[in-house]
């Protein structure tokens, strides 16, 4: 990931259209999150992890810091796009070794995530292709 990405960055804004049913590649699906000010990550498992912060600015702008490498964006109109852009920056090596160094999140305490805003992302374990990122809303 990049270290720090704003909206002039390159690659900032760029999305895929929604995986279609059936998609052949060799992703791993992963959801990304958005709630109180924190990015979530839930894998196939079901296993949930607190990946960093968000916030608004005063500005109204958003940012997000990732705890597990420090990378950090910045100057999004909403938590939709910050998730966006994590998914667009985000490696299958660094996201799966959150999930194997983070405990799951998933107990008792679980955010209810329904509601939250959300992002799905297929990323290749060999990073071979392109990302596949789905937002939803």
């Amino acid at each position: 990931m990049s270290a720090t990405a704003t909206p002039s960055s390159p690659g900032y804004g760029v999305t895929s259209p929604p995986a279609p049913t059936g998609h052949s590649g060799s992703g791993v699906p992963f959801v990304l999150y958005a709630l109180r000010g924190r990015v979530y990550a839930s894998n196939i498992k079901q296993k949930l992890i607190d990946l960093g912060r968000l916030a608004q600015q005063d500005d109204g702008m958003w940012t997000y810091l990732l705890d597990g490498d420090k990378s950090t964006g910045a100057g999004f109109e909403g938590p939709e796009a910050a998730l966006q852009h994590i998914a667009a920056t985000t490696t299958f090596l660094f996201l799966d070794g959150q999930f194997t160094a983070l405990e799951d999140l998933g107990g008792v305490d679980r955010p209810d995530l329904q509601s939250a805003p959300q992002c799905d992302v297929l990323l290749d374990p060999l990073g071979r292709g392109e990302r596949m990122i789905a937002p939803r809303v």
